[in-house]
């Protein structure tokens, strides 16, 4: 049946196909601080917690770690909130902290009539309430990249909106393409989503700091006879 890949595995496809992804590591509240020596500082801690959707929500998310002390207690909170609100804490994800840059979301969805569809829109825990989204059917080229992004109410902020920072609008499009092309090449990807990507000022290009990647088996049943 459709599983949810593990952050190691999701980071691993991602980045063979050219899409970067905050460097992490998978350990247990007693070796975190152990394990954050292997990926320097500052972390992020993050709770594993397959129940809970939205782990910034119920304080499933401390930033700011500078030394293994504060690792060490961030993975203790962690444990103590997911007890509280009954979710079993199976382990604690380390991840480099990545400052600045615009947060976008991209992403990969289902539809039952066309298949796969890309994603792309404003990051961060706006997504949800702006929903100000664009799609696009694979195979997604740069022209069609490029339209996805410029449809957004958002590429404005990407523009340097009243004197902002400008984002890697070209790495973004390109971001795009390689998502298009690894649900043609994986199609057993039905779900995927990076929020928030970070999109670094021009020349710089994308880094995803979150994501997840659900997969399912094909369907290999043979269409019926006409």
């Amino acid at each position: 049946g459709p599983i949810w890949m593990s952050p190691k595995d999701m980071a691993t496809i991602l980045k063979a196909a050219g899409i970067g992804f905050a460097d992490l590591e998978e350990t247990t509240v007693a070796e975190a601080a152990a394990s954050a020596e292997l990926l320097g500082y500052p972390l992020v801690a993050k709770a594993i917690a397959p129940t809970v959707v939205h782990k910034s929500d119920v304080g499933g998310v401390i930033l700011g770690l500078e030394t293994p002390e504060a690792v060490e207690h961030a993975g203790k909170m962690l444990r103590e909130r997911m007890e509280r609100i009954g979710a079993k804490l199976e382990g604690v994800l380390l991840q480099r902290q990545v400052g600045g840059g615009i947060e976008m979301m991209l992403g990969v969805t289902s539809d039952p009539t066309f298949g796969p569809l890309l994603v792309c829109g404003m990051g961060g825990v706006t997504v949800e309430l702006l929903k100000d989204v664009s799609f696009s059917l694979p195979p997604v080229s740069d022209l069609d990249a490029h339209n996805m992004i410029a449809r957004l109410k958002s590429a404005k902020l990407l523009e340097g909106y009243r004197g902002g920072a400008k984002g890697d609008i070209e790495a973004l499009a390109m971001t795009l393409q390689r998502l298009s092309c690894l649900v043609e090449l994986i199609p057993e990807i039905v779900e995927l989503d990076l929020n928030p990507l970070k999109v670094l000022p021009p020349g710089q290009g994308v880094i995803a700091v979150d994501g997840r990647i659900r997969l399912a088996p094909v369907d290999s049943e043979e269409p019926p006879a006409t």
